[in-house]
């Protein structure tokens, strides 16, 4: 039933790896101390009272500690109860024979348990005090202050019964140090892990990334780019980094309108620029940058991205040409047409189609000729207009199809 309790869920069940180790070392103590002197009492049953009070002194002060690690930092209580331990044991040495009683082995165990529980520069300061306990005791046993200079049980099983204790004792602490090791090569492991994933996961997407993403210093000297500014504007990654982005401005004044608007408002979205390739063609680009800032406020990198627009910029081009097309067709139709048609209408109504040997007629049939001839005139040149068109969406077709 206590072992049960010793051992619930909520005493093992911490977070934190200090407080898991410090709980099984106390219960571990209190176990193998236990048992060690419950061996030495029925050893030497003279001395059960000693035994008895070390067993409850060290059960009630062990059973209000573990308690309070449910809430208490793990630290406090691993200072305590390391302190107790030290104390004890230099406490019942100085009863019990001084420097040669037999718990004084176990002072370099119980310094080691501070290491684990505490950290490596704790485990000094515990070794520094106990080395200085025991040379109390060694100044007490010249001076003759000790009750008793011998140790407690001068037989061979007696120091069997205290050497197995410090044995069992070493050899947890060498399972929990190893474990402990393990556990943190498996969680380095497992990050160098996660950290290999996140990278490539980052290559991946660097690498896919269609626009050109870039950064440079407050100089304009590029420090990255990705591989995309190969597809975009035929340049490698090296041939680009280290140099000037002015050096691949088409104008390179704009280079200084840019970086003014972006110094005063601290980010640009969607400015319209002009940058040259490797193969000497224009490339229209939308441009969105911000500033990067140390921790101190002081502007150290610009970061952001090339929208390629050439195509959508000459789609607009296009547009635009076949508008102008469209609106001369309109302007031929609505204008130009209406003349001829008015003067062919206003001569046959002054036509005499009953009388075709009208004198009128024959003056009359030669102006419509002429008429008709300007009618037809313009009729081509709708038609030319509408083949020049079609000629333009047919190259524009031509050329994405080449361009892709």
């Amino acid at each position: 039933m206590f072992l049960k309790f010793l051992f619930s869920k909520p005493l093992r069940a911490k977070t934190d790896e200090n407080s898991s180790i410090l709980f099984k070392i106390i219960c571990s103590v209190l176990l193998i101390i236990t048992a060690t002197s419950v061996m030495a009492m029925v050893h030497q049953p003279k001395y059960i009272l000693r035994f008895t009070m070390a067993i409850s002194l060290l059960w009630v002060i062990s059973l209000v500690l573990l308690f309070a690690l449910k809430k208490q930092n793990s630290r406090i209580i691993a200072v305590i109860y390391i302190s107790f331990l030290l104390l004890m044991i230099l406490g019942f040495s100085f009863t019990g024979g001084g420097i040669k009683a037999h718990g004084i082995r176990l002072l370099p165990i119980v310094v080691l348990f501070s290491g684990l529980t505490i950290g490596r520069k704790s485990m000094w300061v515990f070794a520094i005090l106990a080395s200085f306990g025991g040379l109390l005791l060694v100044l007490a046993s010249y001076l003759d202050l000790l009750p008793l200079k011998g140790p407690i049980g001068q037989t061979p099983f007696s120091y069997w019964i205290y050497s197995v204790s410090g044995i069992f004792l070493f050899c947890y602490i060498e399972n929990l140090s190893v474990g402990r090791f393990n556990k943190t090569v498996d969680q380095l492991k497992q990050q160098l892990s996660l950290r290999k994933q996140s990278e490539e996961k980052y290559k991946v997407i660097f690498e896919s990334f269609q626009d050109i993403y870039y950064q440079t210093d407050m100089t304009g000297i590029v420090t990255i780019v990705t591989p995309s500014i190969k597809q975009r504007a035929g340049y490698n990654p090296k041939e680009v980094i280290g140099n000037n982005v002015a050096d691949f401005y088409h104008q390179t004044d704009k280079r200084n309108d840019f970086m003014k608007l972006l110094l005063e408002k601290g980010s640009v979205h969607n400015y319209e620029l002009e940058l040259v390739t490797k193969d000497g063609k224009i490339k229209n680009v939308l441009v969105s940058s911000h500033i990067l800032y140390d921790s101190n406020g002081a502007p150290i990198t610009i970061e952001g991205t090339l929208h390629d627009i050439t195509r959508r910029k000459k789609d607009e081009n296009l547009l635009k040409e076949q508008n102008e097309k469209l609106m001369q067709i309109a302007h031929l139709q609505s204008h130009i047409v209406r003349k001829p048609v008015a003067n062919i209408l206003g001569i046959i109504d002054l036509l005499d189609i009953e009388n075709p040997n009208d004198p009128n007629n024959l003056e009359l049939i030669p102006k419509l000729e002429t008429a008709s001839k300007e009618l037809d005139t313009i009729i081509k040149e709708i038609v030319q207009n509408t083949k020049g068109i079609r000629e333009i969406v047919k190259a524009n077709t031509v050329k994405n199809e080449s361009d892709t």
